[in-house]
């Protein structure tokens, strides 16, 4: 479990459906960053976010994940390396660090 916010979670559930992400509604904001990134089963990720959240909710979800994904693509194009001292967030993903 990580507490760097305060707010206990188990980071490995971001790669590992298996484990439960500890968060109020984990599995299915899981879900839908899944959803969005891969666009598979975004209909449903959406609608099972909605049902166990609310559709403020499920918005404010979607924003988050598609501001993400545009500074994603920024750093990206911009070849931004991801600076040392979060290298160990990979540790925490359960993928391998890359040196």
């Amino acid at each position: 479990m990580q507490k760097t916010t305060g707010t206990p979670a188990d980071l490995r559930a971001v790669t590992d459906t298996d484990i439960d992400p500890g968060l109020r509604w984990g599995r299915e904001l899981r879900d839908l960053a899944t959803a969005m990134a891969t666009g598979l089963r975004l209909d449903e990720s959406r609608e099972a976010l909605t049902r166990a959240a609310d559709p403020r909710v499920t918005a404010a979800a979607v924003g988050v994940c598609a501001n993400f994904e545009m500074m994603n693509r920024i750093l990206d194009a911009t070849g931004c390396p991801v600076p040392q001292r979060l290298h160990f967030v990979a540790g925490l993903l359960g993928i391998p660090a890359h040196r």
